[in-house]
C-alpha cells in the first residue's frame, strides 16, 4: 500500500502566536505573585504568633513557681473559691494534722502480709511504723493525707526526700 502523503502544514502567522506567548508570561507573572504574597502572609502570621518576650520587669516564671496557696487564688476568684471550699476538692491533698488525718493513730497497729504495721503519734506528728524502701521496719512520717470519704490515703516521707503513697489503706 502506498503511504500518503501529508499536506505541509501552514506555518501560524505571526499576529496568531503573540497572544499564545503573552499567556504564558501572564500565567507565570500571576503565578510568581501569588508565591510572593503566600510567603509575605506566612511571614506576617508567623510573626504575629509568635510569643512575646517578658516584660522587663517580669519575673522568669520557671525560677520562681511555687504553690501560693487558695487564698492568693480567692482575691481574684471570690465566687469560684467559695464553691471550691465547700467541696472535698479542697479537702483532696492536705498536710497532715489533727484537723486533716481521720485515722486512728493512737498506737493502733495491725497485720497484712506478715508484717506488724503501728500507727503513733509522737511530738505532734502522724507516724506509722512499716517495712521501708529497704524491707526493714521503720518509722516514717506521714506528710500529706488524699480524699477524705470513704477512703483516705497518707503519703508519707522516705530517705533522700522522697514521698510516697503508702501501700497499706
Amino acid at each position: 500500500m502506498a503511504r500518503r502523503r501529508r499536506k505541509p502544514r501552514k506555518e501560524a502567522a505571526p499576529a496568531l502566536d503573540a497572544p499564545r506567548r503573552n499567556l504564558s508570561t501572564t500565567w507565570r507573572a500571576a503565578g510568581v505573585v501569588l508565591l510572593v504574597g503566600a510567603l509575605l502572609a506566612g511571614s506576617w502570621l508567623g510573626w504575629r504568633h509568635w510569643p512575646s518576650p517578658p516584660a522587663p520587669d517580669a519575673p522568669a516564671t520557671s525560677a520562681l513557681a511555687r504553690f501560693v496557696g487558695s487564698a492568693v487564688c480567692a482575691g481574684c476568684h471570690a465566687p469560684e473559691h467559695e464553691a471550691w471550699r465547700g467541696s472535698q476538692h479542697a479537702q483532696a491533698m492536705q498536710e497532715a494534722s489533727a484537723h486533716a488525718v481521720l485515722g486512728d493513730f493512737d498506737d493502733a497497729s495491725f497485720r497484712q502480709g506478715g508484717i506488724a504495721h503501728r500507727f503513733l503519734r509522737r511530738e505532734g506528728k502522724f507516724l506509722v511504723r512499716t517495712d521501708g524502701p529497704d524491707g526493714k521496719l521503720g518509722d516514717f512520717e506521714i506528710r500529706y493525707t488524699f480524699g477524705v470519704e470513704p477512703l483516705q490515703q497518707y503519703l508519707i516521707a522516705l530517705p533522700g526526700g522522697r514521698l510516697q503513697a503508702l501501700g497499706i489503706a
